[in-house]
């Protein structure tokens, strides 16, 4: 059963809440969610996505996988299953983040993002599954941003590279669903980005 319209729906409803989120939490390197790791945003998001709508009721976290070990990140109500990424090309301390790559696009390594996806594919999960990606850069007139290319770093060509880097490596089908973007975010580093969905079809 198509998941695609709650996950199109859950990346609009992650950029219209994490502003809040953002406002409200006082991070470990820094003001603002941005600098959090995983499983911390995550939670922030959860919590504050069910205060938000009645549709988000229910959401599990750390959900075992039917079909064998490890756990998914989320399981929305209708038992769709969501794993999680943070995609960020910068630490909170300004440096670049020279494993987000292996971290992303790696289908050599457990629990990227293109092996979540593969693991979501044989999940054993009766709806189709899908993928979250938190997705943040710096704000547009910064200096390293400039200096790097923005323009290339950009939440629609990660969501599409994603797309046919799973379809490449594991014959999966996969659609990009939502990518939402958010902005005026506190951290210095981390202060715009999206909410990025992909559904993993069956």
């Amino acid at each position: 059963m198509s998941s695609e319209e709650p996950l199109t729906r859950l990346a609009q409803d992650i950029a219209t809440i994490i502003p809040t989120v953002d406002a409200n939490t006082e991070g470990q390197y820094g003001d603002g969610i941005g600098s959090e790791d995983e499983p911390r945003q995550v939670e922030l998001l959860v919590d504050e996505l069910q205060r938000y709508s009645s549709r988000y009721q229910g959401t599990r976290q750390e959900v075992p996988y039917p079909s064998g070990s490890g756990s998914c990140d989320l399981v929305l109500p209708g038992e769709i299953p969501v794993e999680c990424k943070l995609l960020r090309y910068w630490r909170a301390n300004g440096d670049s983040e020279d494993y987000m790559p292996k971290q992303v696009f790696s289908p050599f390594h457990e629990n990227t993002l293109l092996t979540d996806a593969q693991k979501l594919s044989t999940s054993g999960f009766e709806r189709d599954g899908g993928l979250l990606g938190l997705f943040y850069k710096r704000s547009d007139d910064d200096p390293e941003s400039v200096a790097n290319l923005s323009e290339r770093f950009t939440a629609e060509r990660l969501a599409e590279k994603t797309a046919r880097d799973v379809e490449y490596w594991f014959d999966i089908d996969i659609d990009v669903c939502g990518v939402a973007k958010f902005d005026g975010l506190q951290h210095s580093v981390q202060a715009q980005g999206a909410a990025i969905t992909w559904e993993i079809k069956s």
